[in-house]
């Protein structure tokens, strides 16, 4: 069972910085203004990894896989 973990939805201003920031780092190149507004707010919504490494890993004996949890969690460790 995960647990809960809020998460704050980034400002305009927020994902209007990081639309710039990409826009800048592709040489000022115009056209793209969409696609920047779309990855800046895409990668602003996702989960930190510090909020991952705060979710319970879920709890199953025979996976033989590491669960995204448990990854994070070791990551940090390092």
């Amino acid at each position: 069972m995960l647990t809960s973990v809020s998460v704050t939805r980034p400002t305009q201003s927020e994902i209007a910085a990081r639309a710039y920031e990409l826009y800048v780092q592709r040489g000022r190149l115009d056209g793209y203004d969409a696609d920047d507004w779309l990855q800046a707010e895409y990668e602003l919504t996702q989960l930190p990894v510090e909020k991952i490494a705060e979710l319970d890993a879920p709890k199953a004996k025979d996976r033989k896989h590491r669960s995204l949890v448990n990854v994070v969690r070791s990551a940090m460790m390092v």
